[in-house]
């Protein structure tokens, strides 16, 4: 389970992206922000600077899985 870090603002809502982690980089040049469980009431709460928050998580956090066969 995992947060998604966003914006809300005049009933519209933002996903923050950033930088891929090593997990995405290789199918993307970008990925939202996923926030551990543990770190949704930090981003909530403001109670951590955005340079812990807005991060991609470490290698390995993410089950990545290809479901397309290659291209011929």
């Amino acid at each position: 389970m995992f947060w998604v870090a966003g914006l809300v603002r005049d009933g519209a809502f933002a996903m923050l992206t950033t930088e891929p982690g090593p997990d995405i980089a290789p199918y993307h040049d970008r990925q939202i922000v996923l926030l551990r469980p543990e770190a949704g009431p930090d981003w909530l709460e403001l109670r951590k600077s955005e340079d812990e928050l807005l991060r991609a998580l470490p290698a390995g956090s993410l089950a990545v899985e290809k479901v397309f066969p290659e291209a011929a």
